[in-house]
């Protein structure tokens, strides 16, 4: 056979040979447009099933108030309306029982129907099970909701207050659950992820850039977890200081991570940087307003207590209720919430136990300087009024 002839044949070789290429690739994008489409849904349907949560606890509680508030004694006394509100005293009961590591049966409950929630819709919808890399990209879609959801629940100037009344320090159980679940699927998309680069040899791409920001982010949620575990109950206000710093560490990069705005995991990055900022200058702004012409009266108390009376209170506040406490020459940038004992338009009063940190340095700055005058300011936290059901 001439060489003209093997050439010509290797012509039609060739073409086919980058047709079939062309169509595996051309199927590869499809199947990953089809992936990110399913994942696209998945992170709408947690949000829509988080929102449908939240609302119902937000039915109940308005309408409880409503019932309490403007009901007439002719509808309060009608044997229909006494038997549901019977039934609804009999479950609070009940749900206010005390379970194994929760504060209450209902707190287990919560934490049981969020984790349902992520379950299912992490394992709903088309998902390629004998691939890594279907069930990794997922789990990547998830801790990016969850990250928008436990910054929803973390902010101090919470509209749940006013949906559900529940302020945020009760809302406390299902942040950190919400926050080691979150871990989890940082975890899993990490692992999932390496292994499936490291089965077709393609570790390299880790060292490419936007990788590399998701590996600093995921050493942020590893940082938070080990604090939490070993520094949260005994040196808070270290574990509070890591926990910040580590949060902005892992909202940049999370966002550099999947910067393409077109492809919307950087949405829920943005509404949680959004949320976040937005509470921190809210309160910033609060503490400036309620710093001005305010002093406080440091007093002494016996068995480590320390009495605090400031000249301005904030408006809404009421005792009972949290305000966080703001001296700068016992901490600069820190703020602490403490609960408040008495209040009128023109003083706010707190007692304050010792135990470490904050609270010991406080105290033993009282015992040097009994009655001393301070500078001082308070932010007010977003509390229902829980004396409109009495």
């Amino acid at each position: 056979m001439s060489s003209s002839t093997t050439a010509a044949a290797s012509v039609p070789s060739k073409n086919a040979t980058a047709i079939a290429a062309a169509a595996m690739a051309s199927k590869i994008n499809a199947a990953r447009a089809y992936a990110q489409a399913q994942n696209v849904i998945a992170a709408k349907h947690f949000a829509a099933a988080m929102a449908g949560f939240i609302g119902l606890f937000a039915i109940f509680h308005w309408s409880r108030f409503l019932y309490s508030r403007y009901a007439s004694k002719t509808i309060k006394d009608s044997k229909i309306m006494k038997g549901q509100v019977s039934i609804a005293r009999l479950t609070r009961h009940v749900l206010n029982h005390p379970a194994p590591y929760f504060k209450s049966i209902g707190h287990a409950l919560v934490v049981i129907v969020y984790l349902l929630i992520n379950v299912v819709v992490t394992v709903t919808g088309n998902i390629d099970w004998t691939s890594q890399i279907g069930i990794a990209k997922r789990c990547g879609w998830l801790a990016f909701s969850n990250i928008a959801f436990i910054t929803f629940l973390a902010l101090k100037n919470t509209p749940l207050a006013y949906l559900t009344g529940f302020s945020y320090e009760s809302l406390n159980p299902l942040h950190q659950a919400a926050g080691y679940t979150t871990v989890t699927y940082v975890f899993l998309h990490l692992i999932l992820e390496s292994a499936y680069m490291s089965k077709f040899n393609e570790l390299f791409v880790l060292t490419e850039q936007e990788q590399v920001y998701g590996i600093v982010a995921g050493c942020g949620m590893f940082i938070i977890l080990v604090s939490a575990i070993c520094l949260r109950s005994i040196r808070y206000e270290i574990f509070y200081l890591i926990h910040i710093a580590m949060y902005a560490v892992i909202i940049v990069t999370a966002a550099l991570h999947r910067s393409d705005i077109t492809k919307q995991a950087l949405y829920a990055i943005l509404v949680a940087g959004a949320m976040w900022g937005s509470d921190r200058i809210l309160r910033a702004c609060r503490v400036l307003w309620y710093s001005y012409d305010n002093r406080a009266i440091i007093t002494p108390l016996p068995h480590g207590g320390t009495r605090i009376k400031l000249s301005r209170a904030p408006s809404r506040a009421i005792p009972g209720n949290h305000c966080f406490l703001w001296i700068p020459q016992i901490r600069l940038i820190e703020t602490h919430p403490f609960t408040i004992v008495n209040c009128s338009p023109s003083s706010l009063e707190l007692v304050i136990s010792a135990y470490d940190g904050f609270t010991n340095d406080l105290h033993n700055y009282a015992l040097k300087n009994p009655g001393v005058t301070l500078r001082a300011s308070v932010d007010e936290t977003e509390e229902f009024d829980t004396q409109a059901y009495h």
